[in-house]
């Protein structure tokens, strides 16, 4: 073959494996992987397109799309589009073994390019995925916290960016990373592996920071303690991503093995962490689609039984969504001096008729017109945040 060198084989690699007899190859294993991985990284982005097309919904109602929700969107279409150069890689008969893989170079050479690609969009739309919910976390956050998270967002994405950088310069010139045939020279293995290793590893520690930082903003605010529960556990998801980057990590060494089957745990391990922080980032703005359901279903409840004359329930006494009652007016009397009141007084003060002998008696008539608002309106959930006052 042309161009062939026949010192150009890494020497980095662990040596492949001798010649077998017969019998010891029908012993060794025979199953093939790739199914598998097919079946789980399509599952996992099918619910992460679940989660992420009920979070444009409710953004979209309420209140409209900002950057953190592209940058979700951009991490989907990484991972989606990792998901399709796996299924091609499957067909390439990426999951078998070593010994049951056809002897075809060409075929050789095209899995690694596809497998490289793959690898990249992988690191892409996990870093991306971080990257948004960050970006949520800095619209609600102030002073020292908003410092961390930009530190975290730049660092993070320089990490991993150098991964996904390092996948395509190791190697000179670059058809030697797919081509080992090729003339050439490559950066030792070992030092790839090593960091890969601590770039993940850096990642799962900030996926477990970013989730642990909502605690830290919401306690501050202004809410029933309850409310403070549920938006800081919805918000904190993300624990569940650093978990899957930390398993992630734990797969990194396989890279060094001969047999490439070794590395397909890596890449389901790898869909997973985007997947999971994917449906992380829609969880806290998908309470408030579960906050109309619920809403949805008092209404209707209520609508259905007769009340009694003489019951006073929150349906009379709330007027209906998007309905303006009429107006009302309220007199005030006051004699020459007005006197000092509580600033929670109450409507008996305001109504009430008493006033200064001897003095100009002020009349004043105000129309007040209101028009009610149904809860979720009010409730959407960053907006919310966003209006408590951090004390």
């Amino acid at each position: 073959m042309d161009g062939f060198d026949p010192t150009a084989i890494p020497t980095d690699l662990p040596p492949p494996p001798q010649p077998l007899t017969p019998a010891e190859l029908a012993a060794l294993p025979h199953d093939n992987a790739g199914p598998r991985l097919n079946a789980t990284i399509w599952v996992l982005v099918g619910v992460a397109t679940g989660f992420l097309v009920l979070r444009f919904y409710c953004k979209w109602r309420h209140r409209g799309l900002w950057w953190d929700d592209w940058i979700l969107f951009g991490s989907w279409v990484c991972v989606t589009a990792q998901c399709c150069l796996l299924s091609v890689a499957v067909s390439l008969h990426y999951g078998k073994h070593l010994w049951d893989y056809p002897i075809d170079f060409d075929n050789g050479v095209r899995l690694a390019k596809v497998i490289n690609a793959a690898g990249t969009l992988s690191l892409t739309a996990a870093v991306w995925s971080k990257t948004s919910f960050a970006l949520t976390l800095l619209r609600l956050s102030e002073g020292w916290m908003r410092g961390a998270i930009w530190f975290i967002i730049v660092t993070m994405n320089v990490a991993m960016g150098l991964s996904a950088l390092f996948i395509w310069v190791h190697c000179d010139p670059p058809p030697k990373i797919w081509n080992f045939m090729v003339p050439g020279t490559c950066w030792d293995r070992r030092v790839l592996v090593n960091y890969d290793i601590f770039s993940a590893a850096y990642s799962a520690a900030m996926d477990l920071t970013l989730a642990l930082l909502p605690w830290k903003l919401i306690w501050g605010l202004q809410m029933r303690k309850q409310e403070k529960f549920g938006v800081a556990l919805a918000m904190s998801c993300g624990i569940f991503a650093g978990i899957t980057a930390i398993v992630k990590t734990t797969k990194i060494p396989s890279m060094l093995s001969f047999d490439p089957a070794d590395g397909v745990d890596l890449f389901i391990w790898g869909n997973a962490e985007s997947c999971v922080t994917i449906v992380a980032a829609s969880i806290p703005v998908l309470r408030v689609l579960i906050r109309e359901v619920r809403s949805s279903g008092r209404r209707y409840y209520i609508s259905g039984d007769p009340e009694p004359e003489d019951a006073f329930s929150s349906s009379r006494l709330q007027p209906r969504a998007g309905r303006k009652e009429p107006a009302r007016t309220i007199v005030t009397v006051s004699g020459g001096r007005t006197p000092k009141t509580p600033d929670n007084w109450s409507d008996r003060s305001i109504l009430d008729d008493t006033h200064s002998p001897g003095h100009i008696v002020q009349t004043s008539e105000v129309a007040v017109e209101f028009e009610a608002r149904r809860d979720s309106d009010s409730m959407f959930e960053m907006r919310q945040l966003g209006n408590h006052r951090i004390v």
